[in-house]
């Protein structure tokens, strides 16, 4: 920091002392103790705000306070809420709930930030955190898991939201901290303790490429390598779908890990990698707008037993990570999921 920059924070922080005296904003014993204070810091900074030509060099356009607001909005506060207050806030969190179910996501946040204007209410701000998740914005959702938090410490339901979010973001050491937290609170919970040791067993492993080691694929999927719509390691593009996300999530990690030692479960995948190659481009099949083939039966790929019982399995574990893959999957006209959010 430069002499002029150390000069003008001086000058701020004195001139902030200035305002609380002159304010009364600190009682008189208080107020007498920080005016001594200010004269042994003027003394030693070198800097008074009493000199007008102190105040002309360094006197900065906004107040130490105005900066700090700004950069630190002021936490949620539950305030005592009238009946009517309490009634039209829940029917506005009813209304986003709604929307959620019909994956009208930024409808519903709009929804749920009415809730909050009118009675702040940590489920409100955790399914906010919610419908960030689903437009995977997941700084947002950490947000509203904190604010959430901030109302209520004792909800777990925030700490997972937080949890999930940090995952996909792929922050392990919070994601583990937040999962960890969770679990405190609500100690008989399996899907926090799954995704908890999940996390633990990514943070133990490293890096993996999982899409590598699965039969079929690594740089694309055999026989095609130029197959429209198709992404890197072979996966479909699916209009922007994101698949390293998804591979970095613990959980799936987990699942895949299952998968890959479990023979029964790799002659499924080869099988489905089959259709994917007979349905689209090999075998002359038109591939759809999202760059799933129009023609593959995923009905029969689900008939194996071996497949069906690991997505059952997975969505039983891990149903945010299963919602989001199956709103990923979906057709662009597919609005079939009608799974409401968790509160």
């Amino acid at each position: 920091m430069s002499k002029d920059q150390q000069d003008r924070l001086s000058y701020a922080i004195l001139e902030h002392f200035q305002s609380l005296l002159t304010s009364k904003a600190v009682d008189e014993e208080a107020a007498e103790s920080m005016s001594v204070a200010m004269q042994c810091l003027t003394e030693a900074l070198g800097v008074d705000v009493a000199n007008p030509d102190h105040t002309s060099k360094f006197k900065v356009d906004q107040s130490l306070q105005s900066l700090f607001d700004k950069s630190f909005p002021p936490r949620p506060t539950q305030k005592v809420a009238t009946k009517d207050e309490e009634l039209q806030a829940n029917k506005l969190k009813d209304e986003g709930n709604e929307l959620m179910r019909q994956n009208k996501y930024e409808e519903a946040i709009e929804k749920y930030s009415e809730a909050i204007g009118v009675v702040p209410v940590a489920t409100y701000y955790c399914n906010r955190a919610a419908a960030y998740s689903k437009l995977t914005q997941h700084d947002n959702a950490v947000n509203d898991a904190k604010a959430a938090l901030e109302l209520d410490p004792s909800y777990s339901k925030a700490y997972a939201r937080m949890g999930f979010a940090y995952l996909n973001m792929n922050k392990l050491t919070e994601a583990e901290d937040a999962y960890s937290n969770a679990l405190r609170l609500d100690a008989a919970n399996q899907s926090y303790k799954d995704n908890l040791d999940a996390v633990r067993e990514k943070i133990n492993a490293g890096p993996t490429n999982v899409a590598a080691q699965m039969p079929g694929m690594g740089a694309g999927m055999p026989g095609m390598p130029g197959m429209p719509g198709m992404g890197a390691g072979g996966f479909p593009n699916l209009a922007g779908m994101d698949f390293s996300q998804i591979l970095n999530n613990p959980a799936f990690m987990n699942m895949a890990q299952q998968f890959m030692n479990d023979p029964n479960m790799q002659q499924a995948f080869t099988q489905m990698a089959d259709q994917f190659m007979q349905a689209g481009g090999v075998a002359g099949g038109n591939i759809g707008p999202n760059g799933i083939p129009e023609n593959i039966d995923f009905n029969a790929m689900m008939s194996n037993p071996a497949l069906r019982s690991m997505a059952e399995n997975f969505e039983a574990q891990n149903p945010d990570m299963m919602d989001q893959l199956r709103q990923q999957f979906r057709r662009p006209d597919d609005d079939t999921d009608n799974n409401p959010p968790p509160s």
